[in-house]
């Protein structure tokens, strides 16, 4: 966050095209700290702005005014956006953007402003974005009569409606959406048929219905380029060869020459059948290696089909309960910047599965490594050394009071999950963190983790602090801390109090 500081001042407003503020964990007070030194509508050349989890209605009201004054944004993401963030005055002024803008025409929203299409809105936007959650109540019928010049959608289909009254979206190309609701086959076959353009899709369901490769071969548009899709349903009465041979036809191998994969090892009651290579950037593995729990491809060779997945979850405890002195993985990951590891407290040969994760992960590229519910720190002793740009750590305090005694000082990002009271060894292993989050339950605590990491410490946000030290570690900084660093802190609704530092600027 310093460095956003010093770079604040270096800004040229008229010269900025593309914009990002976030109130995210690690950069809390950035909404703050850059509107005490600037307004949205000195930004004339601005075509691009995001701004993540903004903070209350009185940030994102003063937003919206001013983008109303900017005659070449192009596109607007306002994403994580929590109910307590807006007020009426909000959808007013968000409503009168969406109905006057001339030049707008990318829009990406998440939380409480989906409902701004509950309004009476009419645009010229051509891409909309949506959070794919369950909680996004806007039906394809309201987005389409607003918006009726769309040429990509990504929602979330989470009401029932009859899809024979809905208008066609004769411009729509791309479409991607989540369905959180039993929906039929013959539903989907009305909704595409009134796309007649469509050359992507991109849908996530659950439901056997799906489990049909000449449903899908007899109904996709005529149009239609690339298709993606992850389908899950019960694992009672399925027969993985029967389903396997419907993607298995001329049509799926040699016209299109799109691939599957059944996988019947992320959930013990679930099969999942998803698209190669896998789409999302997210993927939850629980190896295994009981022969009935087994991945099935329409590949004919064994493809990088993993190359999107970012953030990779890996299960170890159905794998350590096999007891199996071998380990062998269908997938590889080439492209994870985010590891998190489980293991419910089972406990099984450290080699072997150091073994499994070198055989299955790049490790040069992981930078966050997170063990909430993992419990092996001999295993994390050595797996540190493995991971060579490794410089985030969420752990929980029973795993660190395990890890005494070692350096982590490649670790700029420490998030403990419990509350932690032994401080200076906190120090001792985590000699350059910057970024700090963490649990205290005294004044002195939350006070010495500042004092001992003043020298590199940019930002700490200590969890669930009750008014009483909040008051006081805040009356601490303004009595001790303004003498030697700038500092502004933020109290969010979770009661988490963010604190971010950086050096004064002469």
């Amino acid at each position: 966050m310093s460095h956003f500081y010093i770079t604040l001042h270096h800004i040229n407003p008229s010269q900025v095209i593309s914009l990002t503020l976030s109130n995210m964990d690690d950069t809390p007070g950035q909404f703050q700290l850059f509107f005490s030194l600037f307004s949205i509508k000195q930004f004339i050349r601005l075509e691009s702005l995001q701004l993540i989890q903004p903070l209350n209605p009185t940030n994102l009201n003063r937003i919206l005014i001013d983008i109303l004054t900017l005659e070449s944004l192009k596109s607007l993401s306002i994403i994580h956006c929590q109910p307590s963030s807006v007020n009426q005055e909000t959808f007013l002024l968000f409503s009168s953007l969406i109905n006057t803008s001339a030049s707008l025409r990318r829009l990406y929203l998440s939380g409480a402003l989906n409902t701004i299409f509950h309004s009476k809105i009419t645009s010229s936007v051509t891409h909309l974005c949506f959070n794919n959650n369950i909680f996004n109540s806007v039906t394809l019928e309201n987005i389409v009569s607003r918006m009726p010049y769309l040429k990509s959608l990504n929602t979330a289909i989470t009401l029932n409606m009859n899809y024979t009254y809905l208008s066609s979206p004769i411009h729509l190309t791309r479409l991607t959406m989540t369905i959180f609701i039993n929906i039929n086959n013959s539903d989907l076959i009305i909704l595409l048929n009134k796309m007649p353009s469509l050359v992507f899709f991109n849908i996530t369901a659950s439901g056997k219905q799906w489990f049909n490769g000449n449903f899908w071969e007899q109904h996709l548009p005529l149009t239609l380029r690339t298709f993606q899709f992850n389908f899950c349903t019960q694992s009672i009465h399925i027969n993985t060869q029967i389903i396997l041979e419907t993607f298995q036809t001329p049509f799926w191998l040699k016209i299109k020459h799109w691939y599957v994969m059944l996988d019947c090892q992320m959930n013990q009651t679930m099969t999942h059948l998803y698209s190669l290579p896998y789409c999302d950037t997210q993927f939850y593995y629980r190896p295994s290696m009981n022969p009935t729990r087994k991945f099935r491809s329409s590949a004919p060779i064994v493809k990088p089909y993993m190359n999107n997945v970012k953030k990779l979850t890996i299960d170890f405890s159905t794998l350590i309960t096999e007891s199996s002195s071998s380990l062998t993985s269908t997938h590889f990951f080439s492209n994870i910047s985010t590891l998190i590891l489980v293991d419910h407290g089972c406990y099984s040969s450290i080699q072997l599965l150091l073994n499994f994760l070198e055989c299955i992960i790049d490790f040069t590229q992981i930078v966050e490594l997170k063990l909430g519910q993992f419990h092996h720190p001999d295993f994390i002793r050595i797996l540190y050394n493995r991971l060579p740009r490794l410089y985030s750590l969420r752990i929980s305090e029973t795993l660190y009071s395990k890890l005494q005694m070692l350096d982590f000082r490649n670790i700029r990002s420490l998030n403990i999950c419990d509350c932690l009271t032994n401080i200076g060894g906190m120090v001792c292993m985590f000699p350059s963190i910057e970024y700090l989050c963490v649990r205290s339950t005294t004044f002195e605590h939350m006070r010495q983790m500042i004092e001992l990491l003043g020298k590199t410490l940019i930002n700490v946000t200590f969890r669930h602090t009750n008014q009483k030290f909040q008051e006081q570690i805040i009356k601490w900084l303004y009595e001790y801390y303004d003498k030697h660093r700038q500092f502004s802190y933020d109290i969010d609704e979770h009661m988490n109090l963010h604190i971010w530092l950086s050096d004064l600027v002469v």
